[in-house]
């Protein structure tokens, strides 16, 4: 019953379930997903998509991770040099390593000394027999939110943005608080909360409002939306252009930026970029080339 979302991005020409019928094959009570490139290592590789699933002397554990921790590379050096092997480049795997390696009890504890040794950015996902385990870095960096089905049962869900909630009909809780560890127990959906070390000044990423988020989250307790308008008209406000005659976005994050720019301004809001909505996020194509291609399919004048 616990069914986590992790980001809503599916980049362009990424075609992960092309069968959906599959679905109905699937077994199991509790869920975790990753729909974001890899962080780090070849995002077209198989061999990096996540979750990852791995089995170790406690039995199996799988993990989606959001972000890169800056210093996952000295880390993985530093467990080859100590005899540990991978199976694929992404970063993520470093953190199974850690957990692995590590000699202390529960499993709960292992998870808490892994991440004491990550720094930056981050936050995972872990997914045991009967327990699912969330964390968020220290500084509360990313956006990682707690919520609830409304079907019978009351399914746990834990998703990075609050627009995932909307679309699965999951009722919105809180956020998972910076440093905060939650376990949730499958067996009665239960929570026990942890901290995984003393507060940290918080450090939210300002692209989240900027860029990554969709319009429709609720990101850092503020609207996605509210922030996009408010920032066109803080722009109009130091940096007025009387002489303009339109404001036109650039579609689709500077939507709304432009709006709150030409209700501050006065200048009145027109369209002159038109958008494809069946071409995807483009920056993260693998080559130069194959993104100048995308744009000019996305956008048109």
């Amino acid at each position: 019953p616990c069914v986590p979302s992790f980001r809503h991005w599916i980049g362009p020409r990424l075609h992960v379930f092309e069968d959906k019928s599959k679905f109905n094959y699937l077994s199991g009570s509790a869920a975790i997903g990753h729909v974001r490139y890899s962080t780090a290592g070849a995002a077209s590789s198989l061999a990096n998509v996540q979750p990852f699933l791995a089995g170790y002397r406690f039995g199996q554990l799988a993990v989606a991770h959001w972000r890169q921790p800056r210093q996952l590379l000295l880390l993985r050096a530093r467990l080859e040099d100590s005899g540990s092997i991978f199976n694929t480049s992404s970063d993520t795997e470093v953190v199974l390593h850690l957990i692995a390696n590590s000699k202390s009890r529960p499993l709960v504890s292992r998870i808490v000394e892994a991440c004491e040794s990550l720094q930056g950015a981050y936050s995972l996902l872990f997914l045991t027999e009967n327990k699912l385990f969330a964390v968020r870095d220290p500084h509360g960096f990313r956006p990682l939110v707690l919520g609830r089905l409304r079907r019978p049962g009351r399914a746990v869900v834990l998703a990075s943005e609050t627009c995932a909630l909307d679309l699965i009909e999951a009722d919105y809780e809180r956020e998972v608080n910076p440093g905060e560890v939650i376990v949730v127990d499958g067996r009665d959906m239960s929570l026990t909360t942890l901290c995984l070390m003393p507060p940290k000044p918080r450090k939210a990423c300002i692209f989240e409002h900027i860029y990554f988020a969709l319009p429709n989250s609720v990101v850092f307790g503020r609207a996605v939306y509210s922030s996009r308008f408010s920032f066109g008209a803080t722009l109009a406000e130091e940096s007025p252009v009387p002489s303009a005659d339109v404001v036109i976005p650039v579609p689709d994050s500077g939507f709304y930026a432009a709006l709150g720019f030409a209700s501050h301004s006065g200048v009145p809001f027109q369209q002159g970029l038109i958008r494809s909505h069946y071409v995807g996020r483009t920056f993260i194509q693998p080559e130069q080339n194959i993104r100048d291609l995308a744009v000019r399919l996305k956008l048109a004048r």
